[in-house]
Formats: C-alpha cells, structure tokens, sequence
C-alpha cells in the first residue's frame, strides 16, 4: 500500500466514514530518553503531516508545555530522572493541558506496566518496539478529534445533569459516562438553563437532584423551568436525601413518575432506573455485579492493524475499554485481555455496544472508548470472573443476561 494512502485507509478501517481527515501539521511532543526511538517515530510523523517535536525527558517536555500545547504527547513510561507516569501526571494537572491526549510507549505490555500508564491518566498506550500502523491509528483519532467535537454526541446520547451534591454528580455522572452517555454537567440553575439553551438540539434527556442541599433554589422550580424548555425529552428526578410529602406530590405532578430517592435505592437500582427513564427499552452495557480487574486489551478491527486499550472495570457480562481509537459500534471484535496478575492473555469475543472516539473541544464529557458486551470468554478468564464475583450473587455464564447498570 502507498504511503500516501495510509491516513485515508485507516481513518475509514476504525470509524467505519469515508472522509479524509485535513492534513494539518499538527504538533506532536516525541518524549524519549532513547535517541533512536525519537528518530523513528518522529520520522514516521513528518510523513503523516504532523510536527514532531523530539524531547528527550519529561523535564523537557514540561518545559515546552509552557510554551506552547501540541495535539498529542507520546511520552516514554520508563526515562532516566522523572519517569513517564510521573511526567504525564504533571501534563494532565497543567491548567493550559486541559483535555491534551497522552499516549505511554511501554517496553512491554504486561498489564502493571500499563496501569502505570492509566493512574496517571494517560489516555492510551503504545507497546514497544512501536508498530507505525498502530501509531498512525492513533495520531489519526487526535486528528479528527475535532471533528467529533463538532458532530456532538451520537443521537440518543446527549444528557444534562444538574447535580445537587458533588457526590450525586460524580456518581450518576460516572454510571452514566460509562454506559456510553454523553453528560453536561451543571452545578447551578443559571448554568443549567445556559447549557440547555446553548445545546437543545444535542440533548436527549435531562436529570435533575432537587434534593434541599440545592442552596441556590427551589429544585423543583428549575426541573419546571428545563421541562419548558425541553417539553418532548425525557426527565428524570432524584433526590440524594429524604424529602417531604409535598415535594414527592408536586414531582409527580411535573413527570408523571416518583421522585428518586438515593437514601431508599441501592446504586445498581437507582442507576437502572435513572437509565430505563432516559432510554426506555435500551440495553445497557453494564453487569450487576461488577469485577474492577485491571487488563490490558489488545484487538484488531478487519484489515486493520493491531490496536490497544485498557480497562478498570470489566463484568462477567462487559468490558469498558479505554483508547483512542475505539471500533465502531456494532463491530464484532476478537480480543486479546491480559488481567493484572495473569502472565497470559485470555480470548475473548465481543460485540462493540457503543464506541465513542476522542473529542476535543466538546463541552459534553465522555469517556474516549468502547462498550463491549462479551460474548465468548475462555476458561481462564471465565475463571477469574468466578473468583471475583461473591458466589452470595449465584452468578454463572450459563444464565441468561441480566440488565446491566454501572
């Protein structure tokens, strides 16, 4: 294949549209203590269009950070002096840094080695020696970042929680981030009317606590207020402690279903109902009981190349797996998942349930990445699901799948 051919064919392999991505000269911090390895991958960016800028430790690339923002950080996990994970950490935490990608390269995939990586809040990593397919792939998911940030959330996926309590907000935000929602978050009445009318036509539906810790008003008046505004999109009340007879009555009257109470739900129910008000008939990706196993996943789309992702949080029934460059939704995967502690990978195969690319810009928060409902899972992993998962629960893979919640 021609060199020049590369970025179209992979752009088109990974999300499944026919458009070339602008060819830009987007600046791309190279991190390296290794000389040779800065040399071949900066290379390899100058024929892709981008500009590498070779640096050879992460003071330097703290440095230049000051400077100005690139599109893209590829920093070396192990360096001499401030190592990788370290580094990154810092870029994360630089308030001009907000929502750079970083990408770990890492002299081996081994799953503590990457979970380096993903505690520093690193967006993907790149085993070494680095493959120049796989490097393309992901330099072209940063590249169209921006325009995913322009084409918004997926339709059906667009919601506004307004959190009455930074708990409430963190939690509900996260369940539904992780189920493939996109979420603006609000933290005030003005902010929320602001970010209805701004956004309208990308919303899906709303949540709103109006829970009495709202100091700033009445939270049943604002839920009326955003119903105006968005009569046809769903509405979904919770409340994080006890509220009085009236309050239950008047939010009945406003949405034609009981208020949510935090205190009376354990968080799988509460989160379930909250998901079967805003998509009704939808289902989830999330299993009741959730195993957080660390693993290290690495899959392939069809002529495409090897690509890699971890994840946090799996179930005997799904996987989330974060990376750049997610398959398309609908895509039947064969994947490779090394959990922590394992020194071999498991095989299994899955159905892609919702993928979300990075996008840079966009006001909507979500996880760049990829839903996955496991459909065959070998022995060995099967086995470390049943180890982690209380047998009080009576789980099997032979039972039929339950819905799903975070």
């Amino acid at each position: 294949m021609a060199l020049g051919l590369l970025p179209r064919y992979f752009w088109c392999v990974l999300t499944g549209v026919h458009m070339e991505p602008a060819l830009t000269r987007d600046e791309i911090f190279v991190v390296d203590d290794s000389q040779a390895i800065r040399d071949r991958v900066c290379q390899h960016l100058s024929r892709l269009g981008c500009e590498p800028v070779p640096l050879e430790s992460g003071e330097a690339c703290l440095a230049w950070l000051e400077q100005r923002v690139p599109a893209l950080v590829l920093m070396d996990l192990r360096m001499e002096g401030m190592q990788g994970d370290e580094a990154c950490r810092r870029v994360k935490a630089h308030p001009a840094a907000q929502g750079l990608p970083v990408v770990m390269l890492t002299g081996a995939s081994a799953p503590h080695e990457v979970m380096l990586c993903s505690r520093a809040g690193a967006d993907d990593f790149l085993p070494k020696p680095v493959e120049l397919e796989a490097l393309t792939a992901k330099v072209l998911a940063v590249r169209a970042a921006r325009e995913h940030a322009r084409q918004g959330p997926p339709p059906g996926l667009g919601v506004l929680l307004v959190e009455g309590s930074r708990s409430m907000g963190s939690f509900l935000g996260g369940a539904l981030e992780h189920e493939g929602f996109h979420v603006l978050y609000a933290r005030h009445g003005v902010e929320a009317e602001a970010l209805v009318v701004a956004h309208a036509s990308r919303l899906d539906g709303l949540v709103v606590d109006v829970s009495r810790s709202f100091a700033f008003q009445d939270g049943l008046a604002l839920a009326r207020r955003l119903r105006q505004l968005l009569p046809r999109k769903p509405l979904v009340l919770v409340a994080g402690v006890e509220e009085p007879t009236d309050v239950h009555t008047r939010a009945r009257e406003l949405i034609g279903q009981p208020l949510l109470e935090r205190r009376l739900l354990a968080q799988d129910a509460l989160v379930a109902r909250v998901l079967e008000r805003l998509a009704p008939g939808s289902a989830t990706v999330r299993a009741a009981e959730r195993v957080p196993l660390f693993s290290v996943v690495e899959f392939a789309t069809r002529c495409g190349p090897t690509l890699t992702g971890f994840s946090s949080d799996a179930s005997p029934e799904a996987l989330f797996v974060r990376t750049l460059t997610p398959a398309r939704a609908g895509a039947r995967l064969a994947l490779r998942v090394t959990l922590a502690g394992q020194r071999q990978a498991s095989s299994v195969e899955a159905l892609v349930a919702w993928s979300n690319p990075l996008r840079r810009g966009s006001s909507f928060q979500a996880p760049a990445g990829m839903g996955l409902r496991l459909e065959r899972v070998d022995t060995a992993l099967a086995a470390q699901f049943q180890r982690f998962v209380p047998r009080a629960l009576g789980f099997s893979l032979a039972l039929p799948s339950r819905l799903s919640t975070f």
